[in-house]
């Protein structure tokens, strides 16, 4: 029997008597109905209102707003007869939903009325039903939450938990117990303690096991998992120890099968919760967690249906311990991870599923697997989506990765002890070479993983056994606390190999970059850092990628560097050398503002002798569209003049590219063309400076001349009846023909119009400005050549010939090369006719200029003979060295 301190609680043998006596109310009770019968310790009367309360929803509401109302019914709590404590106990549980009518009970000794319930186990099991859904309710109110466990709820609750009841009950003892956990936090020690998520998850295997049989059970299920969830929410992994249940884990093999079996999306939640936390995943793979987890995954992809959330970035945090990485490894985990990269549909989650993968850069077995089945077609195609995205990316403020990447998992609760089982956890002694390191014999876990990837590190530059398989010494000495509460806290447990001389990505870099790209980024160049040759690495489209996205990227974008690096690498890679120039790409490369710093790369492996063999064989017995491709890229390719000789005159590989020079149709005539320039520019690399001193020695000598007086003008009539007037005195001074013309005892001496006769006015028009000023510099190229032929022809001094001379040169470009060979032409001059060969070829002009000029001379019917001039010259150099 219930006793409590008020001395109207208890109901005497007489108040008993009265019951028969006293009539029934006939009308909804109002507060001095339920008063009175309370105060007469009228059972009956009692009961009866509070039936008629319970049914009339509208009448109690109205009811419970009073103070002295809300009072009888806590003390009613108190009361022996089951029927009016039930009945109480539903009314104020309802009732308490309310905030307004927790706060006017606060002062109420309803705590310890309802432990005095709970704590009598021989009361049925409604009454403790309704007692802790009152506790529940009121548990929403942190005063009362506090008050209840200063009570001893929590031990009470532990009892209840442990005693055998029906599932109602358990379900709302677990409510309770979720709610006190959520609200009042300085419970939250004393109930792990006691170990009551551990009670939970004992009431939840024995649910899930029955539930198959009874229905009933699966609410307790429901009720145990929105516990467990909230229990996990702190990422404490003492609450996911204790729902392992039993040395067997079973607690973990039944949340596993409400998430195959049944697709219970609290089940997923909770498990992709206890996944956050390092310590349990380890547990979680020994229980068969990571297989059942795939098998789950391929279930629902063939079924058509869609992966949650939960479900994918819980196989990606799988992935941060070696172990966990070997289960993935063995059941196909690595090839549902790339099918998931290759679907449209979870494309938001790629970001995540790409950082999962580049876990296994270590991992020789892993990267075999990964690119046996299409991982580098999948990288190929990001980089190709990228590029096709960057106009509009830029366009748009990018988002800041730190916020794109940071989820839960990446929190931690520093006051927690933690024990060093994952590369999320950190510990200042665990290397191989420490004498407190588990086992010696053991092998290590992923080498040092340091935040956002030091692309400045190469893999081979890795000190042997001095490394940490979950630590940095960075991440060591940081404050977790302070850096978890930073926009740009993030941390990632891999690296990426790059060469010594790139420059490292910092935390502020990274946070202005796509994660996506990122870690696309750092697998190439892993892939591009692997011993044996990859398949398809060195192909077309994998470079082109690359070479796009170094071109279209930002030039602030750290991450070009990046890619620039690792196409680098793949072209210092001897074995990828002949596939490179099967496809033309020392043609390719030349669109990149980077281009000569990669033919570098490329040269330095040309001249190995193994790369001179096989392009050596290529020439002699590849197929023909092969031998035409090695034949132009040679020049390209190779520098020593001994190779040059043995490759293109020995192996005829000169006689290709001027095939190819000859046939305008072939699609390589374009770089046959740019080939043998730049075959000429390696033999004549130094021409350019001697004009140019020939020229600078000519204008000094050119400022030396006498200034002239302008005195009496002399006209001279050319063949076509035009007359051009000069300066007499200066074309005497000048010139020994006209002074001797002019001022000796010839007829011509005394007479103004002097007819001259086969030169044109243009050339003699340049050569009397060539006597004055510097006008003539601007004349046409043909008209500066021919007054170089009439300044000889009139004897003039050598330093206005060589300026002239010197000016023609200089005028040479693009637009005059053709020009000017065909005036040597004409005049057979066949000095300068070769020079303008040799000078063209040896120019530097863009892509375009040179094809233009070359079909300037390919359209004149003297273009075999310009090709015998180039074959001339490039074959005098062949045999001189």
């Amino acid at each position: 029997m219930l006793r409590g301190s008020h001395p109207s609680a208890r109901f005497s043998s007489a108040s008993r008597h009265q019951d028969s006596a006293m009539s029934l109310p006939k009308t909804p009770p109002d507060e001095s109905t339920l008063v009175r019968y309370f105060r007469a310790g009228n059972y009956r009367g009692i009961a009866t209102c509070l039936d008629q309360l319970k049914n009339d929803p509208k009448r109690c509401k109205e009811f419970i707003k009073r103070s002295n109302c809300l009072d009888v019914l806590v003390r009613l709590l108190r009361c022996e007869n089951q029927r009016i404590v039930d009945r109480s106990l539903s009314i104020l549980a309802d009732a308490c939903m309310n905030d307004d009518v927790r706060e006017k009970i606060r002062n109420s000794k309803i705590r310890f009325n309802i432990v005095l319930i709970l704590e009598n186990l021989e009361l049925n099991a409604m009454l403790h039903c309704r007692a802790c859904r009152l506790v529940s309710n009121l548990s929403e109110c942190s005063w009362h939450a506090k008050e209840l466990c200063d009570a001893g709820i929590i031990k009470t609750l532990m009892a209840l938990l442990t005693s055998k009841t029906d599932v109602q009950t358990y379900c709302m003892a677990i409510r309770a117990v979720r709610n006190i956990w959520n609200v009042y936090k300085n419970i939250r020690d004393t109930m792990i303690e006691l170990e009551i998520v551990k009670l939970v998850a004992q009431l939840f295997v024995m649910a899930e096991e029955r539930s198959n049989i009874d229905l009933k059970y699966g609410k307790l299920v429901d009720a145990c998992l929105k516990a467990m969830c909230i229990f996990l929410d702190t990422l404490d992994p003492r609450c996911g120890n204790q729902m392992q249940v039993d040395k067997d884990m079973w607690g973990y093999k039944c949340l596993m099968r409400c998430c195959s079996a049944r697709n219970n999306k609290m089940a997923i939640k909770c498990l992709y919760t206890l996944c956050q936390i390092a310590e349990c995943r380890l547990c979680l793979g020994v229980s068969g967690t990571v297989k059942e987890l795939i098998a789950l995954i391929i279930a629902t992809d063939t079924n058509s249906n869609f992966i949650c959330k939960e479900i994918l970035l819980s196989l990606c945090l799988f992935c941060r311990e070696s172990v966990n990485r070997d289960r993935i490894r063995l059941n196909n985990g690595l090839q549902i991870i790339l099918a998931l990269l290759n679907k449209p549909e979870y494309e938001c989650y790629h970001p995540k599923l790409l950082e999962a993968l580049t876990l296994f850069i270590h991992d020789e077995i892993g990267l075999d697997i990964l690119t046996r089945h299409g991982i580098l077609e999948i990288l190929v195609a990001k980089l190709t989506n990228f590029v096709a995205k960057n106009s509009e990316r830029s366009s748009t403020s990018r988002k800041r990765s730190s916020d794109y990447l940071i989820d839960d998992y990446d929190k931690r609760p520093s006051k927690y002890p933690i024990s060093r089982y994952s590369m999320d956890l950190y510990r200042d002694d665990w290397s191989p070479r420490s004498a407190t390191s588990a086992s010696s014999s053991s092998p290590p876990s992923t080498p040092p993983l340091p935040p956002y990837f030091d692309f400045n590190t190469e893999i081979d530059d890795l000190k042997d056994d001095v490394y940490s398989p979950v630590y940095s010494d960075k991440e060591c000495d940081n404050d977790e606390e302070e850096e978890a509460a930073s926009p740009r806290s993030y941390k990632s447990p891999t690296t990426v190999e790059a060469d010594s001389d790139s420059s490292s990505l910092n935390v502020e870099t990274f946070s202005e970059t796509s994660a996506c790209e990122y870690y696309t980024l750092l697998l190439l160049s892993k892939l591009s850092f692997s011993s044996k040759p990859i398949d398809k690495l060195a192909e077309s489209m994998t470079i082109k990628s690359l070479m796009d996205y170094i071109k279209y990227t930002k030039k602030q974008n750290v991450l070009k560097g990046t890619a620039l690096k690792i196409l680098i690498k793949i072209i210092g890679n001897a074995e990828y050398f002949i596939p490179l120039v099967k496809q033309g790409f020392v043609f390719e490369i030349q669109t990149l503002p980077e281009a000569e710093e990669c033919m570098r790369h490329l040269r330095t492996v040309a001249d190995t002798g193994g790369a001179t063999g096989q392009l050596s064989f290529l020439l002699l017995r590849g197929e023909e569209d092969y031998k035409l491709l090695t034949a132009v890229s040679i020049p390209f390719l190779i520098k020593r003049h001994c190779t040059l000789r043995c490759l293109l005159k020995k192996h005829d590989g000169m006689q290709l590219i001027f095939r190819l020079l000859a046939d305008s149709s072939h699609k390589l005539h374009k770089r046959a063309i740019w080939s043998i320039c730049q075959l000429a520019k390696a033999f004549y690399s130094d021409d350019s400076d001697s004009i140019t001193d020939t020229a600078t020695n000519t204008i000094e000598i050119c400022n030396m001349k006498p200034s002239i007086k302008l005195s009496s003008i002399v006209i001279l009539e050319l063949d076509d009846g035009t007359t051009i007037k000069a300066c007499r005195q200066t074309l005497c001074h000048y010139s020994p023909v006209f002074s001797a013309m002019l001022e000796g005892h010839f007829r011509e001496s005394n007479k103004r119009l002097i007819r001259l006769r086969n030169m044109s006015r243009n050339a003699l028009k340049t050569l009397i400005l060539a006597t004055n000023d510097d006008r003539f510099k601007n004349r046409s190229i043909e008209s500066l050549l021919e007054a170089v032929l009439l300044a000889d022809y009139f004897l003039m001094p050598n330093f206005l010939i060589e300026l002239l001379t010197e000016t023609s040169i200089n005028k040479l470009n693009h637009e005059t090369f053709y020009r000017a060979w065909c005036w040597a032409r004409k005049y057979s001059c066949h000095e300068f006719r070769s020079f303008c060969v040799k000078k063209f070829l040896i120019t530097k002009m863009s892509w375009n200029e040179t094809m233009r000029t070359f079909h300037d001379f390919y359209t004149t019917n003297a273009f075999n003979e310009f090709l015998c001039e180039i074959r001339d010259i490039i074959t005098d150099e062949l045999y001189r060295w």
